[in-house]
């Protein structure tokens, strides 16, 4: 599994959510942005990642615009997403986790 995974990169970004709820602080885009420490990926995979994460209730907090369909999803916005109940649970989910682990071996194998 590579880092820019779509499994790794929702692991990434609950991880942080989760983090920045316990101590209260909003989310960190410099961390969890397209450009941040736990993504460094394209814009347009990261926003289909945001999205997807909020539409299968892991995360909460995007908006639609008056009249769209769509969500907007901005680093700016990522100050009014939050993880909820079911995204946690998700970071405890043994599956998830085991990915993010065997990943990680594979790249320390490599080095």
């Amino acid at each position: 599994m590579a880092k820019d995974d779509y499994h790794v990169i929702v692991y990434r970004v609950l991880q942080h959510l989760y983090k920045q709820l316990k101590e209260g602080l909003p989310p960190d885009k410099e961390i969890i942005g397209h450009e941040g420490k736990a993504c460094r990926i394209n814009e347009e995979y990261w926003k289909y990642i945001i999205v997807s994460m909020q539409e299968e209730g892991l995360i909460r907090g995007l908006k639609k615009a008056e009249g769209q369909d769509e969500y907007e999803c901005t680093e700016d916005t990522l100050k009014n997403i939050r993880i909820t109940p079911k995204g946690i649970e998700q970071l405890s989910d043994s599956k998830l986790t085991d990915r993010v682990d065997k990943l990680i071996r594979d790249v320390i194998k490599l080095v």
